[in-house]
């Protein structure tokens, strides 16, 4: 049987299977060739891979929300092919590439305003976007934080649901990261460069409920990728080493995505 008929026969599911191959496929060869590989680019691949099975497209118009996801990450995927070697070069350069790929992803999911009327509208959507997607890559260590981050997320999808696919997309996420996990440790000198794809692929999706829909718990659900990473993890580190670490995302992750759910 070839691969597009195994592919096919793994029904709603396939997206994060795949997702999970793909990663786990990148992690095995880039070991095999002694070659380390960033987590971020890994995971991104893998996610746009589930992705664009999930929709069955990879075009659509900035207008439309999920759909316009998979583009979302095939732009931050290149962006990086080109930003990261210029930033590995010229140190100097890595913020102003990481603000420029974060703004990037700002850009698109404000509905990829052109004239400036679109774009003071879309202002708020654009600076919130970027930001957290910097603010994630920034925080990439330790390794699983991204698998934090996407398990939040997820987390917050299935206890406040919205209409449509995120549910599947944030499946596609979490199996993406956790398999891009086990890729060979790369000393980077611009990791937030590195990181974008998978940074901008999980603010992206957490940012659909909110433009969608914005009530009090859309906001909840937006924010637990971001406390599991940006507070849960340091602050358990701080207080109890490693394994602090991991409680530490586990609770405010866990707890903001509860929280969504009881407002809801």
């Amino acid at each position: 049987m070839r691969l597009p008929e195994v592919i096919a026969t793994l029904d709603l599911q396939r997206g994060p299977a795949l997702a999970l191959v793909v990663a786990l496929g990148l992690a095995l060869a880039a070991r095999a060739l002694r070659r380390p590989l960033p987590v971020g680019l890994a995971g991104g691949v893998a996610v746009l891979v589930g992705w664009w099975l999930t929709f069955g497209l990879l075009t659509a118009s900035p207008r439309q929300l999920p759909e316009r996801l998979p583009l979302l990450l095939l732009m931050l995927l290149l962006a990086t092919l080109i930003l990261l070697p210029l930033a590995l070069r010229w140190r100097r350069l890595a913020p102003v590439a990481a603000l420029l790929g974060a703004l990037a992803a700002g850009w698109w999911m404000a509905g990829a305003p052109l004239v400036r009327a679109d774009l003071q509208r879309a202002a708020p959507v654009l600076l919130a976007v970027a930001s957290a997607t910097l603010l994630l890559a920034l925080r990439m260590a330790p390794r699983w934080s991204f698998l934090a981050a996407a398990a939040s997320l997820l987390a917050g999808l299935l206890l406040v649901p919205l209409p449509g696919p995120p549910p599947v997309l944030g499946a596609v996420l979490v199996a993406a990261a956790l398999g891009a996990a086990w890729v060979p440790a790369r000393g980077e000198a611009a990791p937030a460069v590195a990181a974008l794809p998978l940074a901008g692929a999980i603010i992206g999706l957490a940012a659909l409920p909110v433009i969608a829909r914005g009530v009090p718990a859309d906001w909840a659900v937006a924010a637990a990728p971001l406390c599991a990473v940006l507070l849960g993890i340091p602050l358990g580190g701080w207080l109890a080493g490693r394994s602090g670490a991991a409680l530490g995302a586990i609770l405010a992750g866990g707890g903001c995505a509860f929280f969504a759910f009881l407002i809801r």
